[in-house]
Order: C-alpha cells, then sequence, then structure tokens
C-alpha cells in the first residue's frame, strides 16, 4: 500500500514473508531510484533459492575471508537478516556514492513486524512470492548459520 507523505513522496510498505530476496531486492532498489520511502518487513523470511549447501558455502566463504596479516581488518558483513537484505538492496543502487549515500536512508528494514507499523497496510507482490517447487533456504536460516544473532 502506497501512503502519500508530504511533498509528493510516497512510502510503501512490504510484507517480506515468503518473497524471493534478488526479486524483491531489485523492485524495492526501483521504487527507491524513483524516489519514494520503503520499509520492509519480516525480512528474516525471505527466500533464496538454490541449493542449501551451495548457498551455506557461499555465505561461510564470505565471512570467514580475512586479512592474513590482522583478520580485523577483514572484509565485514552482517549476520542479521534485516541488515542481509539492506546489503543486497544497496548494491542495486546506482554507484555513485553520495547519490547511493542519499538513497539507501529512504530504506528501512525489519525483522518480523515493526512497532507502529500495521501490517494489514503492507503489500505483497505475488508475482515474486516463491511457489515451494525448488530448493530454497530463508535468510533467517543463513544468518543462523553463519553466526548471526539478533
Amino acid at each position: 500500500m502506497k501512503l502519500n507523505l508530504f511533498d509528493g513522496v510516497s512510502m510503501m510498505i512490504v510484507n517480506a514473508n515468503e518473497l524471493v530476496a534478488g526479486r524483491l531486492a531489485s523492485k524495492v532498489a526501483k521504487a527507491i531510484v524513483r524516489g519514494e520511502n520503503v520499509t520492509v518487513i519480516n525480512a528474516e523470511k525471505l527466500v533464496i533459492v538454490g541449493n542449501k549447501e551451495s548457498i551455506a558455502a557461499k555465505y561461510t566463504v564470505k565471512v570467514d575471508a580475512a586479512v592474513l596479516s590482522n583478520p580485523h581488518f577483514g572484509p565485514k558483513y552482517d549476520r542479521i537478516p534485516s541488515k542481509m537484505f539492506r546489503r543486497m538492496v544497496r548494491n542495486m543502487l546506482p554507484t555513485k556514492k553520495r547519490a547511493k549515500d542519499r538513497m539507501i536512508k529512504q530504506l528501512k528494514t525489519f525483522n518480523g513486524s515493526a512497532k507502529g507499523i500495521d501490517e494489514k497496510s503492507a503489500i505483497t507482490f505475488e508475482d515474486i512470492k516463491f511457489n515451494h517447487r525448488n530448493n530454497y533456504m530463508q535468510l533467517k536460516d543463513v544468518a543462523l548459520l553463519i553466526g548471526g544473532r539478533w
């Protein structure tokens, strides 16, 4: 559901329950580029499609990467599902640094439902809903696998 705010800026609330993560990230990125404020609830219930072993291997390799001289310098990856989805969206935005920083502020992600946001007013995209025909992992399972606590 789109709520009209002041100055012609609209706000979209999305329920991410059983939606495919990459497809939702691209839709959210397009909405942010158009200038909409987007709030995503139930981010831990997003689905990553693929073989469980390959998904687990991909994320554990990312998290375990470190600089040999000092492991604390290594790349830092989020282990909370809402932050993992936020990173997916951020990587789909245009590459100009200042514009990307400005645009990512228009996105809010929550694990579960957020206080003050009515879940009944949230929309869900039926065209990107997961059909349970393929192998999959939920984002919360991936986060728990790589050591996430929230």
